[in-house]
């Protein structure tokens, strides 16, 4: 299953406290997570993280693996 996701506009900002339920979302290039590096423990084709606010908490999103992909799989 896929959807669009807007363009993302990265700002650094300092996290507070006061954000509880913030998911840290892996941005991978393909929907391939097969190869691992051994240095890293991340697959070869992860980009980098984006937290995306949430009002359920992170494991929610974890659990169902939820993650950015910027090539679909067409399969």
């Amino acid at each position: 299953m896929s959807c669009d996701f807007p363009d993302i506009h990265f700002l650094p900002t300092k996290t507070t406290d006061s954000e509880l339920y913030t998911f840290e979302c892996p941005v991978y290039q393909t929907p391939e997570r097969s190869r691992i590096l051994a240095t890293t423990g991340l697959p070869t084709n992860f980009l980098t993280s984006v937290y995306l606010p949430t009002k359920k908490p992170p494991s929610h999103w974890v659990t169902i693996r939820v993650a950015l992909l910027c090539e679909k799989n067409e399969k």
